[in-house]
């Protein structure tokens, strides 16, 4: 029997699919090239485009302070089986070799799961190789890759232009000075953007929280105070809209926007602060402070022109073994099964996204937990200017970006989503993220074709509209490209 693993038409399997992916999809790609609204990439590394040490560094765990990254979906998954795990993947007195080998005897075990097929597209796209990863192939495996990556084309800026990135949104701490955005911007063809994200000056509930105020507020020389904080991360906002961010993003337990006073605000600041008062995750001071604070990077936004984004409903840290051996980011966060939507938002929406005057920004939703995609949808038809964002984390995979993209066709419209986004710590894996999400795109709209329920020339719109379209006009990116 014929294998089928990652041919030419993988994910495709209807006629119009095949039609629009080789037809539009991948013409149109290359004219317009990635552009990428949410990303986690190091811009220091692209920047200083030095060699990567190893196939192990480039693909899964860099831990080198400067560059430090980790596609943790691939230490998670493989961690499962024996011969691997996470104290092995970070133990620095194992050898790169030695991980890269122990990785390669439990990927076959992967198969199936969209991290199996995305190593894969890395390993075919950017390195030529076609063999399966193995035990008995990970030794030719290293030794051909590690090859390839001491050849020029292979530096982080050559791989960004070879799969043809245009606009990377990068993910800054407010007091971050943007030296490396500076630098970038030598870089010919790629434009590289600052997105604004005063999450640990917001999260209340953190040990650091304090520590993380003081320290923007003297950073821009302000009073360690609640109107003190809120001009310190004003001043920021100013600075980060001179240097071309587009957005704010925020991680949030619950998408809070309640209407809160200024005189309750400080009263919570004051007893956090102050008093040292330790409020937990689900507190209603938690959700009280968080909503006045959301309130103000809302006006700020809407005076910079600047859209919101938020990535809602991951529980940080559930794994407290990960957590207390090796901190957060390591693999141990989970979706929450409950959240709190329409109430906490809809002060929010009708104050900033109603659609009420010209001025108003526009607000991405993105659910950890993919149940409350309707809820996001709903709102969406309520609000015109609140919009679904396309699946993200634990949610990008064909099976779930494909009813996604139907459930979106059917209770909105596909040319009102946020589309794609890589969420990306790893420079290999961009280009093989786009073609996974270009061919779920092409896949779902030409499922819509094939039964009747779309014309093929409505088709070729929906499909310009999520690969790029959407995000040119939501994000107000005409004119940002680097030439």
């Amino acid at each position: 029997m014929e294998d089928n693993f990652l041919a030419n038409n993988w994910i495709l399997d209807t006629t119009e699919s095949i039609k629009l992916y080789h037809d539009i999809a991948v013409p149109v790609r290359k004219e317009v090239g990635i552009i990428d609204t949410h990303t986690h990439h190091n811009l220091r590394q692209i920047v200083e485009n030095k060699p990567f040490a190893n196939i192990w560094r480039a693909e899964v765990l860099e831990t080198k302070e400067e560059y430090k990254n980790c596609d943790h979906y691939i230490i998670q998954l493989a961690a499962k089986f024996p011969g691997f795990s996470q104290a092995l993947a970070r133990d620095p007195q194992i050898s790169d070799y030695d991980k890269w080998k122990a990785l390669c005897g439990v990927f076959p075990y992967l198969e199936g799961n969209h991290v199996h097929q995305w190593m894969h597209l890395d390993l075919r796209r950017m390195f030529g190789i076609e063999e399966l990863l193995s035990a008995e192939t990970a030794d030719r495996i290293w030794e051909k890759a590690n090859d390839r990556l001491k050849q020029k084309e292979m530096l982080p800026q050559s791989i960004l232009k070879k799969i043809g990135a245009k606009i990377i949104f990068t993910t800054d701490d407010p007091i971050d000075d943007l030296a490396y955005h500076k630098m970038a911007k030598n870089i010919e063809g790629i434009t590289f953007l600052p997105t604004f994200r005063p999450d640990t000056y917001c999260n209340i509930f953190d040990n650091k929280w304090k520590s993380n105020v003081k320290k923007v507020c003297q950073f821009t020389g302000q009073e360690t105070t609640l109107e003190g904080l809120v001009e310190a991360l004003r001043i920021r906002h100013s600075y980060f809209a001179k240097r071309g961010a587009k957005a704010s993003d925020h991680g949030l337990l619950e998408p809070y926007g309640l209407v809160v006073t200024k005189e309750r605000a400080e009263h919570i600041f004051r007893q956090a602060h102050n008093k040292g008062e330790k409020f937990n995750l689900k507190a209603v001071e938690t959700g009280e402070f968080i909503s006045y604070m959301m309130h103000k990077f809302c006006e700020m936004n809407q005076d910079k022109g600047m859209v919101t984004q938020i990535h809602y409903g991951a529980i940080r840290n559930a794994n407290e073994y990960l957590f207390k051996n090796w901190g957060a980011d390591v693999g141990g966060d989970i979706s929450a099964g409950n959240v709190n939507i329409v109430e906490n938002l809809q002060p929010l929406l009708t104050r900033f996204f109603s659609g009420e005057g010209e001025n108003q920004g526009h607000l991405i939703l993105y659910p950890m937990n993919q149940v409350f995609a309707h809820t996001n949808l709903m709102l969406e038809r309520a609000f015109p200017n609140v919009h679904s964002g396309f699946p993200w984390w634990h949610n990008d995979s064909p099976y779930m970006m494909e009813q996604y993209l139907l459930h979106t066709a059917g209770s909105s419209l596909l040319t009102s989503s946020g589309g794609p986004v890589c969420d990306g710590r790893k420079i290999l894996s961009e280009g093989s993220r786009f073609e996974v999400f270009d061919r779920i795109i092409c896949k779902a709209v030409g499922n819509l074709v094939s039964s009747g329920q779309m014309t093929y020339n409505g088709g070729v719109r929906a499909v310009k509209a999520l690969m790029y379209e959407n995000q040119m006009r939501l994000f107000n990116l005409k004119g940002e490209f680097n030439e």
